[in-house]
């Protein structure tokens, strides 16, 4: 059976505007998944600036009571000791 030039444009149309319709909704989709993702991201490295906020926090406070600690054994190393306090010595 032949096509006439007609029948044979119209199922060229039609083709195309199916293959853009379905590539339009492909799309579509990906744009949708992208921007879903790209709002996750945000929300990460928002959670991420508020981890590393407290963890800088902590390691300020290790470090404060790392030097607190270091302080006490030198002044204890030079016979320093607090007010009020017995020191017992022992003798081998």
């Amino acid at each position: 059976m032949k096509m006439n030039k007609k029948t044979m444009r119209l199922a060229i149309v039609s083709a195309a505007a199916v293959f853009v319709l379905v590539m339009g909704i492909w799309i579509g989709t990906l744009v949708g998944k992208n921007v879903k993702l790209n709002k996750e991201l945000s929300q990460k490295q928002d959670e991420l600036a508020g981890w590393q906020e407290e963890n800088a926090a902590l390691d300020a406070l290790v470090d404060e009571e790392n030097e607190t600690a270091l302080m006490e054994e030198y002044a204890r190393k030079a016979g320093y000791v607090y007010p009020d306090e017995r020191v017992y010595i022992q003798g081998s």
